[in-house]
């Protein structure tokens, strides 16, 4: 059984000195079995206004600048240095323990875009996003894996929207590349025609990107939910660097990922976006993704899909 970190939710733990570290938020605990408590103790800390490790370090966690972000958007707060030196990293990953000043976030409005990679045959779900997100992006625009006829029949369903096409020719980070470049917007939210952000993250889209150009950030990686056959999967936060500034480009025909230095990125924990999945689609998609690239298939992915979540632990 491994634990599942009480603020971002995932179950692989690093050995560091004393401490073991969340490799994904970067949290630091004493003992992995007591993380279950160390949520209220932050929540409580960042409700103080103020978050100062360094003269009031907690007992059994740690949390350096880049983790205290983390935890503070996964709880609705937006944080500030309490000093900084103008050119340095307002939040760096440097294991030092954190000073920053909180407050809860609010909504707040936002010109971001909403690009989605489709095919064909998603056409009903492209008319579903157009219409549920007509006015909650600033723009949105398909990137179609098909024709011009086929681009021309789903923009006249929905001709609010810009439907562009070109062959997906199995580079998926050539496909998200090309979204990028039509998208005219500062930040891009990507998503495929299977995926739909929850309400959560509508909510904090403004704030969040807001907060990143303050910290110098150019890409926020998403927790998604995998739904496989209307049940969540255990494969979570399986995180998605999927809100991106438009010029940052992806690497990778399989499982592409965005190219941009450690520092410019954060996770955005507020919110996520939603996979529907069914189990043969599931099946389906480790062989496409063997087919594409050796050792792409990622079974191990296949079996997480396949069990049920726990909100506990992976057993």
């Amino acid at each position: 059984m491994r634990l599942r970190c009480s603020i971002c939710g995932n179950w692989d733990w690093l050995v560091r000195e004393d401490w073991f570290e969340c490799s994904h938020c970067r949290l630091l605990v004493r003992d992995v079995s007591e993380v279950s408590a160390v949520a209220d103790e932050i929540v409580a800390r960042l409700g103080s206004g103020l978050v100062d490790l360094q003269r009031d370090p907690a007992e059994h966690w740690m949390l350096d600048p880049a983790g205290l972000r983390n935890a503070a958007w996964r709880f609705g707060f937006e944080v500030g240095p309490v000093a900084i030196a103008q050119g340095d990293v307002r939040f760096p990953p440097d294991y030092r323990p954190a000073q920053a000043h909180s407050s809860p976030a609010t909504t707040v409005p936002h010109a971001i875009g909403l690009g989605i990679m489709a095919r064909p045959a998603d056409a009903n779900d492209i008319v579903e996003i157009a219409t549920h997100y007509r006015t909650a992006f600033a723009r949105i625009v398909v990137l179609l894996d098909g024709t011009a006829h086929e681009a021309g029949e789903i923009a006249a369903r929905v001709p609010w929207i810009e439907v562009a096409h070109h062959p997906l020719s199995g580079d998926f980070a050539g496909q998200r590349n090309r979204l990028q470049d039509a998208m005219q917007t500062r930040w891009v939210l990507q998503i495929d025609s299977d995926e739909r952000p929850d309400t959560a993250l509508l909510d904090a889209l403004g704030w969040l990107v807001a907060a990143a150009d303050r910290d110098g950030l150019r890409s926020l990686g998403l927790p998604r939910r995998n739904l496989v056959d209307g049940v969540q999967s255990a494969s979570y936060p399986d995180i998605q660097y999927r809100l991106n500034r438009s010029d940052i480009r992806f690497s990778g025909r399989v499982h592409e990922r965005p190219v941009v230095p450690f520092v410019e990125s954060s996770l955005a924990l507020a919110g996520a976006l939603e996979h529907r999945l069914d189990g043969e689609r599931v099946r389906e998609r480790t062989r496409i993704y063997e087919a594409m690239s050796a050792g792409a298939g990622r079974p191990e992915d296949e079996a997480l899909l396949l069990a049920p979540f726990d909100p506990i632990a992976v057993r």
